[in-house]
């Protein structure tokens, strides 16, 4: 894998990408509009701003037609039990932890995240004093807020503009609010956050809610959130993909 080496100050794009998905087998490579999922994906993050793109997968299918269309694919373990575990397996192995400021955890199961989503959070997390920037939009789906698959966010607004997550949750939270929050699964880590992530062991909370993210909050890493009104689907199941079509059409139409 030829990845550069002077790319100091710069940021990485890392897409996890699991073959084996137990409700959704093979899901990377499922076709949308004729292209696999996993090459959406990894356009999109191409076309960004961001100085290099890297696909960790366990699949060698993945892997060969990521590397067929001119991409950067690592082969990595398949017992991680996480995104970020994958992501920084394949930081170690293209030994590049030290020669990027920026890490994105991209998840590869995003095909309709817009480049200038990608390009809002690589230029904001070089403004924030958090360790770590993630996505939210406000939730106008009522059914949303008591399903466990949406990831709710308690929020702190602060004076210079920036949202702070407290605490994320299956549950609705806060209890009885205005406003619910939804969380979007893409990460950016500051250097020194991804290894305090993942060198530190899973919490109590994280186990109990089974969100890594908590993992960071209860060892100090300070989350800020990135407002947006864009709907982006994450493929979990066969209905995630009916939902996405229709959007898809929908946008097309519109």
């Amino acid at each position: 894998l030829n990845v550069d080496m002077n790319n100091n100050n710069k940021t990485v794009i890392l897409i996890p990408a699991r073959i084996g998905s137990t409700r959704l087998p093979n899901k990377p490579l499922l076709k949308i509009n004729g292209k696999e999922m996993i090459l959406h994906v990894w356009e999109n993050a191409t076309n960004s701003i961001a100085d290099d793109v890297i696909v960790a997968t366990d699949s060698e299918d993945i892997h060969n037609l990521v590397q067929d269309h001119g991409g950067k694919s690592v082969i990595t373990s398949q017992d991680h039990q996480s995104g970020t575990d994958r992501i920084y397996e394949a930081i170690q192995t293209c030994n590049i932890s030290d020669k990027y400021k920026y890490f994105m955890n991209l998840q590869g199961d995003l095909p309709n995240v817009p480049i200038e989503v990608i390009n809002l959070g690589i230029k904001k997390i070089q403004e924030t004093t958090s360790d770590i920037l993630t996505y939210c939009r406000i939730i106008d789906n009522p059914e949303d807020i008591h399903n466990p698959n949406i990831v709710k966010i308690a929020i702190s607004e602060l004076d210079n503009n920036e949202i702070n997550a407290i605490y994320f949750s299956r549950s609705p939270i806060p209890n009885e609010a205005d406003i619910y929050y939804e969380h979007i699964g893409i990460y950016i880590y500051k250097q020194h956050a991804i290894d305090k992530f993942i060198t530190s062991k899973p919490t109590k909370l994280e186990k109990i809610e089974k969100l890594e993210q908590l993992r960071a909050l209860e060892n100090g890493l300070k989350i800020n959130l990135i407002l947006i009104d864009d709907i982006i689907i994450s493929i979990d199941t066969m209905d995630d993909m009916r939902k996405l079509k229709k959007y898809l059409i929908y946008r097309s139409i519109k």
